[in-house]
């Protein structure tokens, strides 16, 4: 019963989450929170995912398997996570954050649908991957797949982060045309490829 509620609160997250970043919600939502929307629907994300994450808590065990009891496995798995911590935090530095977050809108009164076209983004991570912050919070649901909660979270999350992608590509397709398309030939989605087009 507990994976259940668990999914379908997942499920509602994903849904609440697609349909808020949808340009005509987006339109609508922008009369009532200005050039405060971005912001506002970032805190309210943070919101959802603790709420989702709180629910797991109270119907899934969030006790150590067994299975996990070698102090050299735990170690590993933590080292993992914070290996996707420090993508997270390194992925960061390639973009305006204060956009990303809705706090430069904010200040400057910019509505997220002012024709405001950010400069297409090779730098750092991704030179490698196209979506780092997905390899970093990839690293992280996994790095702490340790109980039954955790296990849950990284499947979840992950099959969240896959289809998001797919959404979201569409999206860097439309605003950035051809440059995108040769990039998505070029650099793998989430990890490194060995081979790589200079």
């Amino acid at each position: 019963m507990g994976i259940i509620i668990y999914a379908i609160s997942w499920l509602i997250f994903a849904a609440v989450h697609s349909l808020l970043a949808r340009q005509k919600i987006q339109k609508t939502l922008e009369t009532v929170f200005h050039s405060y929307y971005r912001l506002a629907y970032n805190i309210l994300a943070f919101c959802k995912i603790i709420t989702v994450l709180y629910i797991g808590k109270l119907w899934m065990s969030d006790m150590r398997l067994s299975s996990l009891n070698n102090s050299t496995l735990i170690f590993s798995m933590y080292s993992i996570q914070l290996l996707g911590v420090f993508i997270l935090a390194l992925s960061l530095l390639a973009y305006d954050v204060g956009r990303f977050s809705g706090i430069t809108q904010a200040l400057h009164g910019e509505k997220v649908t002012d024709p405001c076209k950010e400069p297409f983004q090779r730098k750092f991570l991704n030179r490698w991957v196209r979506h780092p912050l997905y390899t970093g919070a990839f690293l992280v649901l996994w790095g702490g797949a340790v109980s039954e909660l955790g296990i849950w979270t990284a499947v979840f999350g992950t099959l969240y982060l896959i289809i998001g992608t797919r959404y979201e590509e569409r999206k860097l397709l439309k605003l950035y045309g051809a440059e995108y398309h040769i990039y998505q030939q070029e650099v793998p989605r989430y990890f490194p490829s060995i081979r790589r087009h200079s």
